[in-house]
C-alpha cells in the first residue's frame, strides 16, 4: 500500500480502513466519484500485481526447498 500514488494510497485507505463512501471520500478530498473510482480500480490493479509477484517468489522458492 504504501508503494501506491499519494492520491490512490488515501482513497484506498479512506474507502478500505475508515470504511468511508466513494461519496465521502470524494466530498473530503475534493474530487468526483469517478475520479475515487478510478484511483480505486488503479490501487487495487496495481496490489493485484505486486502480490503476483510476490506469491510467484513464493511458488520458486518453495520449489526449491522441496
Amino acid at each position: 500500500i504504501a508503494n501506491l500514488p499519494e492520491k490512490t494510497q488515501l482513497v484506498f485507505t479512506l474507502s478500505r480502513y475508515e470504511e468511508l463512501s466513494y461519496k465521502e471520500i470524494a466530498l473530503q478530498m475534493g474530487l468526483s466519484i469517478k475520479a475515487i473510482e478510478k484511483h480505486m480500480g488503479k490501487a487495487l490493479k496495481l496490489l493485484k500485481s505486486a502480490l503476483n509477484e510476490h506469491l510467484l517468489s513464493l511458488l520458486i522458492l518453495s520449489d526449491y526447498f522441496l
